[in-house]
This record gives structure tokens, C-alpha cells and sequence, in this order.
């Protein structure tokens, strides 16, 4: 499974520069609405300093990084729940990811009255939520059979489904409903876009330095338990083409440690709630991702489903401490490595040695 984040906004907000910053694949950037007509899809990798000590320990000839795939697509606009501009489409290819990443523009300063980051991102916000509210009104019609029979089943999703059809009424997103005990299974099927988690980007000024979110939208995204990040993508993009040596002192220029796109890729990955865990074998050092709570023979059906068909245990070391013993061997000599079973929690950074029967 392949984890993906979509990127959203109103048309000329930086969406596609920000995809491009972020995947360094040159796409179309233009100055004029519904630039992105067909979706910009990337696998990204994830930079990951763990990995790297690993396979210069085993001098490992390939390296596989953890990843995720970010989807650019055709910007929203007032209606696009109604289908205007490239609506459905657009809604259609957001039900497909895991996280959002809500670009909101803050150039053109000063902002027009009503019409600051804010309330950009209010546009945005309701026709998510429109389009929810339609797709509960589909479910709601759909269990009527099941109602007229007496299902006990249906009768509680039909409460269920009321106070959500509330909640969205009230102009707030599906992730804020408090759940009772049972209700987790009906919201999920739904598939909802403000299920979803969000992660909003103020896309700072033009001229390379990223400026503060407005206070409005700090709240907003206080209010929703989003978390935000300011950078301006048009620098971001301009850093991903340098050569490696010359954006350090570029980077330096402008008073930045790092790009930001790495600050926001850690963001996404600390929202979707994954850990990574290492294998290395014969020529390759690999991460591989997945969501906290996996258990020991879930991660080796991450690997291979052989894995977890014939698994018999693994073995399990920290990458630090394999880094100390200078490899397996030693580790397992210092009685470094332990030996799980298939019900074994693993942990972030933890490297793993499955045995399986083939």
C-alpha cells in the first residue's frame, strides 16, 4: 500500500509550483485557472538519515527510501460540488488519497476586504463539506430498505448519519465528529474528503521569503487541529533545481536550514501516523512504511506476502545499536538481537531479519 497526499486549493494558489518543489518534476505553471487539467501524480521519496548510516554500514550497492505519492490536481472553485469548473473530477481524484495539503495563497498584499487567506481557504473548505453532505444524503437514501425491514443495524447508522448531516450543516468538518462506540465503521465506509486529515501551506509572497499567516488563518487551522506551514513555493521550487552543492549557500541566503518542502514531507508523514522500518539484504538497504501498531508479521506482508504467508519470527534490532556492533553478526554475538514473534509491535527505526518458510 502506497501512502498519498492530494494537493488542493483555489486555481492560482501555488498548487502546482508547491507539487513541483516537492517532486521535482516539471510541470506546467501558468497564470491562469485550471493550469492542472489531468492530475500530476509523483512517488516522493522521504529523506532519511537512518537509512543512509545502514547502507554505508553493509555498503549496500541500492538504496530504497520510504515514499509517498502526492497528487496535484485541478484547482476548486466556488461550486465545484455542483460540478462547476472541473468539479466532480476534481472531488473524484481527492477521494482516492489519505491527506490533503491545502495550499492558500498570500500574495497580493494587501488582501481585498473578504477576500484574504481566510476566506480563500473558507471556499475550499464549504465545497468539501457540500459535497459531503451530498454523499451522506446518498447513504441515507440507500438504507431506507433495510429500515422499512426493522434493521437494528440501519436504524443506528440512520442516527448516526443525522448527526453528521448535522455536524457538516454547522459548517465543520467530518475529522472534528466525536465518534460513539460503533460509529467509526459507518463513518469510514463513507469515504468522506473532510474525513481526511489537513495540512494547510500559506504560500508566502512572490519574492522568496515566506511571510506570517494572517492571524485568521492560524486560528482556522488552530480550530480544525490542522497543522500549518509557511514557505513560498516558487522559492521552493528554484532550491529543488540546484545542483546539490550550490543550496546550502543558497539556502543561507534567504535564512533558511533546510527546505521547506522537507519540514512539510515530515509533516504529512507524522499526520498519517507511519513509522519505518529497515531491512537490508544481500545488495539493498530499504525502508518501508507503515502505520503505527503494525505487528511483526503485518510488516513482513509489507515486504512480501510469502513473508507473512510461511512466517516463522524475526529477528529485531534498533538501527542505532546495529550502528554500535558494526553489523549483525557482532550484534547478535552481544546478544543485540531479539528474536519476535507474528503479534510483535514493531517500532520506529527498528530493523527487521524475518524467517518464513518458502
Amino acid at each position: 500500500m502506497s501512502w498519498s497526499c492530494g494537493i488542493v486549493g483555489l486555481p492560482n494558489a501555488g498548487k502546482s509550483t508547491l507539487f513541483k518543489a516537492l517532486t521535482a518534476v516539471d510541470v506546467a505553471i501558468d497564470s491562469y485557472p485550471f493550469t492542472t487539467i489531468d492530475p500530476n501524480v509523483a512517488v516522493v521519496p522521504l529523506k532519511d538519515s537512518r537509512l543512509e548510516a545502514l547502507a554505508e554500514l553493509c555498503a549496500s550497492q541500492k538504496v530504497t527510501p520510504p515514499a509517498i505519492r502526492v497528487v496535484d490536481v485541478a484547482g476548486l472553485v466556488k461550486g465545484a460540488s455542483r460540478g462547476e469548473g472541473l468539479g466532480n473530477r476534481f472531488l473524484g481524484e481527492l477521494c482516492t488519497v489519505d491527506l490533503l495539503i491545502h495550499v492558500v495563497a498570500g500574495y497580493d498584499y494587501p488582501y481585498a476586504p473578504g477576500n484574504g487567506p481566510a476566506s480563500r481557504a473558507a471556499i475550499v473548505n464549504l465545497e468539501l463539506i457540500l459535497a459531503d453532505l451530498e454523499t451522506v444524503g446518498r447513504r441515507k437514501e440507500k438504507i431506507q430498505p433495510q429500515l422499512k425491514s426493522g434493521s437494528r443495524e440501519a436504524a443506528r447508522e440512520k442516527l448516526f448519519l443525522e448527526r453528521l448531516e448535522n455536524h457538516l450543516q454547522g459548517g465543520l468538518p467530518a475529522r472534528l465528529l466525536p465518534l460513539e462506540e460503533g460509529e467509526r465503521a459507518f463513518l469510514e465506509q463513507l469515504f468522506l474528503l473532510t474525513s481526511k486529515k489537513v495540512l494547510y501551506v500559506f504560500n508566502g509572497a512572490e519574492n522568496g521569503v515566506a511571510a506570517k499567516p494572517p492571524p485568521e488563518l492560524m486560528e482556522m487551522a488552530r480550530a480544525e487541529e490542522s497543522p500549518l506551514i509557511s514557505l513560498c513555493a516558487r522559492l521552493e521550487a528554484e532550491i529543488g533545481e540546484l545542483p546539490a552543492e550550490e543550496r546550502v549557500p543558497f539556502l543561507q541566503e534567504y535564512g533558511l536550514e533546510e527546505p521547506q518542502t522537507d519540514k512539510l514531507l515530515r509533516e504529512c508523514r507524522r499526520l498519517l501516523d507511519l513509522i519505518a522500518f529497515y531491512t537490508v539484504k544481500g545488495e539493498e538497504a530499504r525502508a518501508w512504511l507503515v502505520p503505527r501498531g503494525t505487528t511483526a508479521l503485518g510488516a513482513a506482508g509489507k515486504v512480501h506476502t510469502d513473508m507473512a504467508r510461511g512466517f516463522i519470527n524475526a529477528e529485531v534490532i534498533t538501527w542505532d545499536r546495529l550502528l554500535e556492533a558494526g553489523g549483525l553478526a557482532a550484534a547478535r554475538e552481544a546478544g543485540a538481537v531479539r528474536t519476535e514473534g507474528r503479534d510483535y509491535i514493531v517500532a520506529d527505526g527498528e530493523v527487521l531479519y524475518f524467517r518464513f518458510r518458502g
